[in-house]
């Protein structure tokens, strides 16, 4: 029994009343089950603190909490045990992150039992909340260069608050409630006349784990919890709880367990969801699960599940109560729009890929109009940048002429250009235009690669133009589906293998395949990465590649393409001569080479253009950068000194140090 309990309390951490009420109750017959229980679950509780299993630990505590409500645990040892835990906020030595987690565990269980130790322990409760307001004002050290990284926007009319801060400042107005709140399950209060009679147990001593035995244990990092939704956003006949109301934690605890259990399942997933709104009539639940969905997919360095897991059950809430969640989608969305402007990249980055996916859910259809506005502004401010990667998304998902039917023409700026190839050596005056056309012949004519081989060793022209020649020869003719150019690559490579002699061969591919494509994008990426798979080019010739179109490199697509490389890289071998497999570069190794050649590149346009206040270009290159880093995070944190190394050796460049800077602060 108490082994299933333990399961089942780690994975729904607000049910632990209902199991502390089945507890309770069995006590009352069976002292000495009640017994083994609290030592079984101290046991328990010190082993998931040795291992690391924070949100386990957690759990238990608050069932500990609860035990005290169903009269099976003493109010004095259940204190005794949250100003040991609390101990460790006064540790010299210990991490800011360890610390942090101690205090949220006490204060995450004050909730559940507070009202209990007012009626019983008061003076103790009150001994208890000093030690917390001392530890949360004095004694913490400020978070800011922690959590800075971590704002979604960069200004603070939107509301965003750090979650333990925010925590403390809901415990302090549930204090001055008399620690009385309506919304969560006490199912005990019902069996109040039995559990009364039952004889208590004192928890034993918890044996904490010392800092110097967890060194190797990574605490949680802190994270921000941003407001999407107002008080007044919330239908007249339905109450929205203040973000600085103890029911706003409670109810979005119910929604993040939720999501926690089913978040693979996305109909089972809307479906509990729904329910549980359903308990809740006088609450605007429904508000507060689209805000908690969009805070975690936007969440910063990254969401807890995959980003289309969030998406998939948005669309279901929407399909499965129409009326109400796509107008608050509806509204979610508009105010996330009006504050593009100061949201971090990586996070619009995010909105355009949920929504791009949502869009095709229901026919790309959305009130266009109301948009109008981003069509009057620099073509890199992040209104335009965000509609324009949105359209380019949405043709992904589609085609481009169903998209530009359903848009006004007002967003003409906007929109991609058709993604048509571009062959110029149609043009006979250019240098080499004479071995593209024997080139097409021979390729049309199916001649063999020995004699295509031979036509281009023949040719009078340096190695570099062959290449180029050869490239957008074989793009060209393969233009008309992703299966003809592969197949044509496929046949071709002994060829390709044949004109490859170094960085600058690559290169030449590469600038080939962005000449011919240069208005497609996605056939962009998937060229490069098949040339990638393919062994005709290397991770740190992509990447020479992508920084050597700075004009291109706000846009999210490069990003991706380098994100894609690095994965690449993760698992490739690269195999010499057919027999000798070699090692290619650590992935490590490459991401500071990226960061370097990132350097260069910001380097450069500080020196050839006027600083504004509103540099744009800067803006996108560096937040995608920093995106980059968050996607990485073990490995730097392994190459951290290079890093810093970079950082020093690149301190005239204005904004990129600081960004290390505190991106190195994060992470350690």
């Amino acid at each position: 029994i108490l082994r299933i309990l333990i399961d089942c309390v780690a994975t729904h951490p607000m049910q632990t009343a209902v199991y502390a009420t089945f507890l309770g109750l069995v006590n009352v017959r069976d002292y000495e089950f009640g017994g083994e229980t609290v030592s079984h679950l101290m046991r328990q509780l010190a082993k998931q603190l040795h291992l690391g299993e924070w949100n386990a630990a957690r759990s238990l505590l608050l069932l500990l909490a609860d035990l005290v409500n169903a009269s099976l645990a003493t109010v004095g040892s259940l204190l005794q045990l949250l100003n040991l835990l609390l101990d460790v906020c006064d540790e010299e030595e210990a991490t800011q992150s360890r610390r942090d987690f101690y205090a949220y565990m006490v204060m995450s269980a004050l909730p559940l039992v507070g009202r209990e130790f007012y009626e019983k322990k008061e003076l103790a409760l009150q001994a208890l909340t000093k030690r917390l307001q001392l530890y949360m004002s004095k004694q913490r050290r400020a978070p800011e260069s922690e959590v800075a990284l971590l704002r979604v926007w960069s200004h603070s009319e939107m509301s965003q608050h750090e979650y333990l801060e925010l925590l403390w400042q809901q415990l302090m107005r549930l204090a001055n409630n008399n620690w009385i709140e309506q919304q969560l399950l006490r199912p005990y209060v019902a069996f109040d006349d039995r559990l009364s009679t039952a004889l208590q147990h004192a928890l034993p001593t918890l044996q904490l784990p010392p800092q110097r035995a967890v060194l190797r244990l990574r605490y949680p990092k802190s994270r921000l919890v941003f407001r999407l939704f107002e008080l007044s956003d919330a239908p007249t006949h339905l109450r929205l709880p203040e973000e600085l109301d103890i029911e706003r934690y409670v109810v979005e605890s119910h929604i993040l367990e939720l999501l926690q259990l089913h978040h693979l399942e996305r109909k089972l997933c809307a479906a509990q969801l729904l329910a549980f709104a359903a308990t809740k009539p006088q609450l605007a639940v429904e508000h507060c699960v689209v805000e908690v969905l969009l805070g975690q997919l936007l969440q910063l360095p990254h969401a807890p599940y995959l980003p289309i897991n969030y998406g998939a059950i948005i669309i279901e809430l929407c399909k499965l109560q129409p009326c109400k969640f796509s107008q608050i989608v509806a509204q979610a969305v508009d105010v996330l729009f009006t504050q593009l402007e100061f949201m971090s990249v990586s996070s619009l980055d995010r909105f355009v890929l949920w929504f791009s996916h949502h869009l095709s859910n229901f026919r790309y259809q959305w009130s266009w109009q109301d948009w109008e506005s981003c069509t009057k502004v620099s073509p890199l401010h992040p209104s335009a940048m965000f509609v324009r990667e949105l359209f380019k998304r949405c043709m992904r998902l589609s085609y481009r002429e169903h998209i530009v039917q359903l848009v006004p023409y007002s967003y003409a700026a906007l929109l991609p250009p058709p993604p048509e190839p571009s062959f110029k050596y149609i043009d006979q005056l250019l240098p080499g235009a004479q071995l593209a056309n024997q080139l097409l012949q021979a390729i049309r004519g199916k001649s063999s690669v020995l004699d295509i081989g031979g036509l281009i060793e023949a040719a009078e022209l340096d190695a570099e133009l062959k290449i180029d020649v050869f490239m957008q020869c074989c793009l060209h003719i393969g233009c008309k589906s992703f299966t003809h150019i592969f197949a044509i690559l496929c046949k071709l490579q002994p060829v390709l293998q044949m004109l490859t002699h170094g960085a600058d061969s690559e290169l030449a591919m590469l600038r080939a395949i962005g000449e011919v494509w240069a208005a497609n994008e996605q056939l962009q990426f998937v060229l490069v990465e098949k040339m990638l798979k393919m062994q005709l080019v290397t991770a740190r010739v992509v990447i020479d590649w992508i920084f050597g179109q700075p004009q291109q490199l706000c846009y999210m697509y490069l990003w991706d393409l380098l994100q894609s490389t690095l994965k690449f890289s993760q698992h490739a071998v690269v195999v010499v001569n057919a027999e000798v497999p070699v090692e290619p570069p650590k992935v490590g190794d490459l991401l500071l080479y990226a960061v370097q050649c990132c350097a260069k590149v910001l380097t450069e346009h500080e020196l050839s253009s006027e600083l504004k206040n509103t540099d744009y270009w800067s803006h996108w290159v560096l937040g995608r950068l920093l995106g980059l880093l968050f996607n990485h995070i073990e490995e730097m944190r392994e190459i951290s000194a290079q890093l810093t190394k970079i950082a020093a050796d690149w301190e005239h460049c204005k904004r990129l140090p600081k960004l290390i800077e505190s991106y190195l602060a994060y992470i350690q």
